[in-house]
């Protein structure tokens, strides 16, 4: 059984440097993931109410998409913008889109709004006792 899951673990890390690879040769665009990494890093939310605080440095990522296009002449991707739900220490739930141009959208999404939004991936805030 440890043999099988063994070749298996070495096939899948052939596949993911034969596809990184491929992505490289093939010239793919991701040049905004750099940016786009510093302006999430660099949110920082201050509020009286600690659920409404974030900081994007500590923030779990619920859920990410990004969003691109491929050229059919060249069979390159090209990505244009990161779209992630994070969630905070108190469960509360954000959303951020960026284009890596320096001006990322931020809000707050409600618990109701997050169920939705993110389905399985969603967790309800623990209630803490005091």
């Amino acid at each position: 059984m440890n043999a099988v899951l063994f070749f298996l673990f070495l096939a899948f890390v052939a596949w993911v440097t034969v596809r990184s690879f491929r992505m490289a040769a093939r010239g793919d665009d991701l040049s905004i993931l750099p940016q786009v990494e510093d302006e999430f890093s660099a949110l920082t939310i201050e509020s009286e109410c600690p659920e409404l605080c974030f900081d994007g440095r500590t923030a779990d990522i619920v859920d990410e998409h990004r969003e691109g296009f491929t050229d059919r002449q060249t069979n390159t991707y090209t990505l244009v913008a990161v779209h992630r739900f994070a969630r905070n220490a108190h469960g509360e739930y954000f959303f951020f889109i960026s284009e890596g141009s320096g001006r990322p959208f931020f809000k707050h999404v409600t618990q109701g709004n997050a169920k939705i939004a993110l389905g399985r991936k969603y967790v309800a805030p623990t209630q803490v006792s005091g």
